[in-house]
């Protein structure tokens, strides 16, 4: 069960050896008056008892303590064990034959839970997991010994029939006492709402405890069924510790009903001693189960919400982050609209002035200081639109490199393992410097995408000067880890840079193979 795994890392590696000590007496103890149960109850007109709590005791304990200090455990039980069957006059050789039966028992349950137990599975498996090893395999283990013991020693019941009543007995004991301490021992981490008030856990079990009190005493018809709507409201409310400490309150009121033999006809009418205890186990077994089956599938739903939830929060603290890196590149977005602005009034300023002394004198050089003037105005114009534009709308421009840094960027990526091809075509001129940052920024960001998600194969690099268009192209033919590639922050610039500027951009597979980004920036005529 997942909860042993939490358990058994709290609680076995934080005791000290004085509360070790004490919790090896508290076990003696209280595996004691476990034991004792099956004496005071073999007066009543029943054979046997429904369960056995001393079974799951010992169960719960050796899941949450260290393989080490297992032999202390097991010594306490097997004295306890030996002590109260000699007080009732067992022989030697019987109490010590079932001392062992009830020390193999828990220790072959708990061998197995802790070493075949997986952290990456389900709460489900963890739970069908917990059952199998310690609900069923232990008990069986015991249940042979234990029959083993009683026949030899010249028991009047068949060797089958006494290891089947000890091995459902011992279960039951597994599944009411030992769920119940190791879902309290974990319950904060899975419990269906850890903020379910402490009053719950008192109404629920009294509530559950006084309806199984009324059916067994008060009732002449067997209704003790109407129990499960309890069971299955604590599992929707509480989770597993609600539902286990709700369980242990029901299996307790009929083992009250065993040992005052109250579990013939008020429960389970009209049928032998024996036959009777064993339906009242099948109820328990069945009651239970349902109702802890129901808090499973309830807690992982809930857990899948959770999580859920957490994805949500990570989105909006992306977005958040996104907006503070927007904040900080429209200033820097800023500084460089400056820089752009007032290197064209420089420029145009000197034109004018030089215009102007020669105007007279030199009128072909005025008229082309005038026509010089006009275009550095153009494209100051063209470049500040663009800059705003990206004010607006990119929470992720990094300016200042041109298309003649893209071989400076492959051979940097070169030496860190990805191999690239660049290739250049056309007739290489000067471009409005957005549109060579933005070149620059789509290159960089495909590159760095192929080198975070894509396992092997070769990237190719190709930019191509067109008549009026800058195209750009980025593919590679392997394929990603996970077949898609994430629409983050960087493919939303990559989009972003090239909307802005009047082009088209496209990411997605290659169909030629591969993954590919094709972006075209207008230039304008050379």
């Amino acid at each position: 069960m997942a909860t042993e795994t939490a358990t058994r890392r709290s609680i076995g590696i934080t005791l000290s050896s004085p509360h070790f000590a004490a919790l090896v007496c508290a076990v003696a103890i209280l595996y004691a008056l476990g034991a004792e149960s099956a004496f005071w109850f073999q007066g009543s007109v029943e054979t046997g008892v429904a369960f056995f709590p001393a079974a799951g005791l010992t169960l719960a304990v050796l899941a949450v303590t260290k393989r080490d200090r297992w032999v202390f455990v097991l010594g306490a039980v097997a004295v306890a064990e030996v002590a109260v069957d000699l007080r009732h006059g067992q022989t030697i050789p019987m109490a010590l034959g079932f001392a062992l039966a009830n020390t193999a028992e828990p220790y072959v349950g708990a061998s197995l839970l802790r070493s075949t137990i997986r952290r990456d599975v389900s709460l489900r498996a963890h739970f069908f997991h917990y059952l199998l090893c310690a609900a069923v395999a232990g008990p069986l283990v015991g249940g042979a010994i234990g029959a083993a013991t009683s026949t030899l020693a010249g028991a009047s019941e068949g060797w089958a029939w006494i290891a089947v009543k000890w091995a459902i007995g011992d279960a039951l004991g597994v599944l009411v006492i030992g769920t119940c301490l190791l879902s309290w021992v974990g319950k904060y981490r899975y419990h269906v709402d850890p903020n379910v008030p402490w009053r719950d856990y008192v109404l629920f079990p009294a509530f559950a405890g006084a309806v199984t009190v009324t059916t067994v005493l008060l009732w002449d018809q067997p209704v003790i069924y109407i129990v499960l709507p309890v069971l299955m409201w604590a599992a929707v409310r509480g989770g597993f510790s609600l539902t286990t400490t709700t369980g242990v309150a029901v299996a307790l009121v009929a083992e009250f009903a065993v040992a005052f033999g109250h579990a013939g006809n008020a429960v389970i009418p009209d049928h032998s001693a024996s036959t009777q205890l064993l339906y009242l186990q099948l109820f328990l077994t069945v009651a239970l189960l349902s109702a802890l089956v129901l808090a499973l599938e309830v807690a992982e739903r809930v857990e899948a919400e959770r999580a859920l939830r957490k994805r949500d929060q990570e989105q909006l603290l992306e977005r958040l982050a996104a907006l503070d890196a927007a904040l900080d590149e429209r200033r820097r977005i800023a500084r460089d609209v400056h820089d752009i602005v007032g290197h064209a009034l420089n420029a145009v300023v000197l034109q004018a002035g030089g215009a102007r002394r020669v105007f007279d004198d030199d009128p072909p050089l005025a008229r082309e200081l005038i026509q010089s003037i006009e275009r550095t105005s153009r494209d100051a114009f063209g470049d500040l639109d663009a800059a705003l534009g990206l004010v607006d709308n990119s929470p992720d421009v990094t300016p200042g490199r041109s298309i003649a840094d893209v071989a400076s960027l492959v051979d940097t990526l070169r030496q860190a393992g990805l191999d690239v091809d660049l290739t250049i075509d056309g007739d290489c001129r000067a471009l409005p410097r957005l549109v060579e940052w933005s070149a620059y920024r789509i290159v960089q960001e495909a590159l760095t995408n192929v080198l975070k998600h894509v396992d092997r194969g070769r990237a190719n690099v190709c930019i191509e000067y067109q008549l009026d268009t800058l195209a750009v192209a980025v593919t590679n033919d392997g394929l990603t880890r996970n077949g898609k590639v994430k629409n983050g922050r960087g493919v939303i610039g990559m989009r972003e840079r090239a909307s802005v500027l009047g082009g088209s951009i496209e990411i997605g597979p290659d169909p030629y193979g591969g993954f590919a980004v094709r972006a075209r920036i207008p230039i304008g005529q050379p």
